[in-house]
């Protein structure tokens, strides 16, 4: 069984960069409805916004059924 899955984060890149979390892009990017880069959000902020995160939840539902686990389906 093969599957993909995509996650993505809308958003703009800034000038200057802003926060000291994070890596990368982090400093420089906003998420769509947020005013602050991915470098100055918590890490929970950041997950629950970003491309990574959510492709990792719509995964797990996949897996509960695949490898047929309790919970959700």
């Amino acid at each position: 069984i093969v599957t993909t899955l995509r996650g993505i984060s809308a958003g703009h890149i800034v000038d200057e960069p802003r926060g000291r979390r994070g890596f990368g892009y982090d400093p420089y990017f906003v998420s769509e409805g947020e005013t602050r880069t991915n470098a100055e959000l918590t890490d929970e902020e950041k997950s629950a916004q970003s491309h990574r995160g959510r492709a990792v939840r719509a995964l797990v539902p996949m897996l509960r059924l695949h490898l047929e686990l309790p919970g959700d389906r």
